[in-house]
């Protein structure tokens, strides 16, 4: 929390008037804009960000491109952005964990949120799944809860990375349970759910994108979902405060995109004009629900007010699964 309160008085303070009468005037972009995804190819951000670059090509003169920078729980893309020029030129895709969980969990974390980062805007909230093979003979989460109180330590849950919004559900569900499990870190959430599929982990709480297919295959079961409401692709899947199981189980990640602090306001808007004009109609809403994503459309200003919001949530979380990365 401390971390949190020291920052957030300079939040955007590093975003001054800095743009050329060129830049006011709407020369940008003249050239190529590099999308950064800071997950492996496969997962949500990979595939909300192709989707988004593909449906903003007709709106911006010229494309974006998107570039995988996997590592580090999503640290080595975000350090890449965070040390390249505040032009305008090069975005991140970011989510709970790149912004808010990662500066709580690492010693002397390398970047900070709020001083470093300028929100654009934020798609929409994004609910996580807790899956398991159906062969394993679990049909509702009081029998997995169940199975691992016969067998502390012995079931797996695979997230995508250590500190991750999946890890951190992990563990608040073993601390909300009172039992004991053991974490099985994975390069991205596609990853993590193709080793469920595999048999080589018991469990994954991930992403509806990469989730839900294996659902409606048949070889994936649904137990519980995040968040305070179901989901619309999974109806008669409860959340884990129906089922009893709150204790920070109840909050939703998001999805969103920042450029460097510094960046000039103009440029910050007209992309987020953009983005919002792509995903505002029901056919965007649509297509973002189709990936996971709860619209929401968040611009400059508001996706800064959540962040300032949801900052000490996450940060409690961090601290209560006890999650750490050394």
């Amino acid at each position: 929390m401390t971390l949190h309160r020291r920052a957030l008085p300079a939040l955007f303070l590093a975003t001054p008037a800095l743009a050329s009468p060129a830049l006011a005037q709407g020369s940008w972009p003249d050239r190529p804009i590099r999308l950064v995804a800071p997950y492996p190819p496969g997962g949500q951000t990979d595939v909300v960000a192709r989707w988004l670059a593909e449906a903003l090509r007709p709106l911006l003169p010229q494309p974006i491109i998107v570039e995988n920078r996997a590592g580090a729980q999503g640290i080595i893309g975000t350090q890449f952005v965070l040390n390249a020029p505040a032009d305008g030129y090069t975005l991140l895709y970011v989510n709970a964990s790149t912004t808010l969980i990662n500066p709580v969990i690492h010693p002397g974390p390398p970047y900070d949120t709020f001083r470093d980062m300028a929100p654009v805007v934020q798609f929409g909230t994004a609910a996580l799944v807790l899956t398991v093979r159906p062969d394993r003979g679990i049909n509702s989460l009081a029998q997995l809860i169940a199975l691992a109180r016969q067998r502390p330590g012995e079931l797996t849950y695979a997230s995508f990375g250590i500190g991750s919004a999946s890890h951190l559900y992990g563990a608040m569900l073993e601390k909300a349970a009172g039992v004991r499990m053991s974490h099985v870190p994975y390069r991205g959430s596609a990853a993590a759910v193709q080793d469920v599929l595999a048999g080589h982990a018991f469990m994954s709480i991930n992403d509806e994108a990469v989730s839900i297919p294996q659902v409606a295959d048949g070889r994936l079961k649904a137990l519980a979902v995040t968040g305070t409401q179901r989901i619309a692709p999974l109806p008669d899947v409860p959340t884990f405060q129906e089922l009893g199981f709150a204790g920070g189980l109840d909050i939703l990640g998001f999805n969103g995109l920042v450029m460097r602090s510094g960046t000039p306001p103009a440029i910050i808007q007209r992309l987020a004009d953009a983005v919002l004009s792509v995903i505002r109609p029901p056919q965007g809403r649509e297509r973002l629900a189709s990936m996971g994503l709860l619209f929401t459309g968040l611009g400059p200003e508001e996706f800064a007010t959540q962040l300032r919001r949801d900052a000490p949530i996450w940060a409690q979380a961090a601290r209560d699964s006890g999650a750490r990365v050394e």
